[in-house]
């Protein structure tokens, strides 16, 4: 089965380095916006989300990875010949590994010109959607450098990730989603005491 790696980062620091890596072990890598040019420019070989879902980023680039296809690329049991069968069917590939890091919400909150709206406006949905997926898919997960580095080195050294592995990758990924959420919750609650 080929192996696909999910690529979304809003910090692009060694992502190409990340991605080449990949590449030379034979991953194919999905990403889209500025990651996929940042990736294309660097002569990595991207397939667009967009292709895979079949569109373009709409509204203003707030939809790309929710969709359908995303999303069953990380749910799929892969224990389950139904669910692989369909997913084939459906021209979905098995995405076994995601990069992913949020929008820096806090550097949202902290401008000093900062609304309710503009805030809202810059809260991360997709990705955190994304991780958590991938997370509940027991996917290789990685929303920080450093678990992508270890990840990479493992992957080098046996050609996997192991179950035991995925499973921290899994909590730690759930804890920045939780993190995540937990500051955008004490924002909008501040704001309506304050109301």
């Amino acid at each position: 089965m080929q192996k696909w790696a999910l690529i979304s980062v809003y910090d692009k620091t060694g992502v190409v380095e990340d991605a080449a890596r990949l590449e030379k072990m034979g991953w194919w890598i999905l990403s889209s916006g500025g990651t996929a040019k940042v990736l294309r420019e660097a002569g990595i070989a991207v397939k667009d989300v967009a292709q895979l879902v079949g569109g373009k980023a709409i509204l203003n680039h707030k939809v790309v990875t929710l969709s359908r296809e995303v999303h069953a690329g990380l749910l799929a049991d892969p224990t389950k010949l139904e669910e692989m069968k369909e997913i084939s069917n459906l021209g979905i590939p098995f995405i076994d590994l995601v990069r992913c890091d949020f929008y820096p919400l806090q550097d949202a909150i902290n401008d000093p010109w900062a609304t309710v709206e503009s805030v809202v406006e810059k809260t991360d949905i997709g990705g955190p959607c994304m991780v958590r997926s991938a997370a509940k898919g027991l996917r290789i997960v990685a929303c920080k450098k450093e678990d992508m580095r270890r990840i990479l080195t493992e992957l080098e050294e046996t050609g996997d990730v192991s179950k035991e592995h995925r499973q921290t990758l899994r909590a730690n990924a759930e804890f920045e989603v939780a993190q995540y959420v937990k500051l955008s919750a004490d924002f909008h609650f501040l704001k309506a005491i304050k109301k």
